[in-house]
């Protein structure tokens, strides 16, 4: 069952309960969840823009595409490129894998996020299942957002850099969101989304 997230909310309660933890994140790049916490590789997190929503996956079969909600949440996994590493990190290359139990069709592709042609136009560069882990079209990495909308809020911006994990574009692109046909899609195009993350539970 799909949790109803605001992550309004949940902000607020990170304002009232929580800032020592997260000047932490300002003298070290590892990438903390909204408790303070460190993002663990193992866990599944629900991923929301800091202005409220949440990040799920579409209810459609194969592909399955990552859209913006105002209310709902799906979780979402990381692997990291490097494997002796335990927590994610800034500019560190990986790979998000979502799970495809959630679509209504019977998906039998990677679970592994990816955009075929992040140059493109949408619906061509939007963030789609189906990518394999460690290439081009499913390296992703995350980085400070660079204004943050509250500074005692550890917010982030999730990019695709394809020639960190082979041939492609020697540039990074921002994942952002753009609508098509009433739904906002996350791709390679639109604006730039300041995220935010909490640890879901087990």
């Amino acid at each position: 069952m799909k949790p109803s997230l605001f992550f309004l909310p949940f902000l607020l309660f990170l304002l009232t309960t929580q800032t020592q933890s997260i000047s932490s994140a300002t003298t070290d790049d590892f990438i903390y969840d909204i408790a303070g916490k460190k993002v663990d590789k193992n866990s599944p997190y629900y991923i929301g823009p800091v202005n409220g929503g949440g990040i799920k996956l579409s209810n459609s079969k194969c592909p399955v595409h990552v859209i913006q909600d105002p209310k709902k949440a799906d979780s979402f996994e990381f692997v990291l490129n490097a494997a002796k590493e335990q927590f994610l990190r800034i500019s560190y290359p990986l790979g998000v894998s979502i799970d495809l139990t959630k679509s209504n069709g019977k998906c039998k592709e990677s679970s592994f996020l990816k955009i075929d042609d992040m140059e493109s136009k949408p619906p061509a560069n939007f963030i789609r299942s189906g990518g394999l882990f460690n290439t081009p079209v499913s390296c992703f990495q995350l980085v400070k957002y660079p204004k943050p909308t509250n500074a005692k809020v550890a917010s982030y911006l999730l990019q695709l850099c394809p020639s960190v994990c082979g041939a492609g574009p020697s540039r990074c692109f921002n994942i952002s969101s753009s609508v098509h046909k009433g739904i906002k899609y996350l791709g390679a195009s639109g604006t730039p989304l300041e995220l935010v993350f909490k640890k879901a539970s087990a």
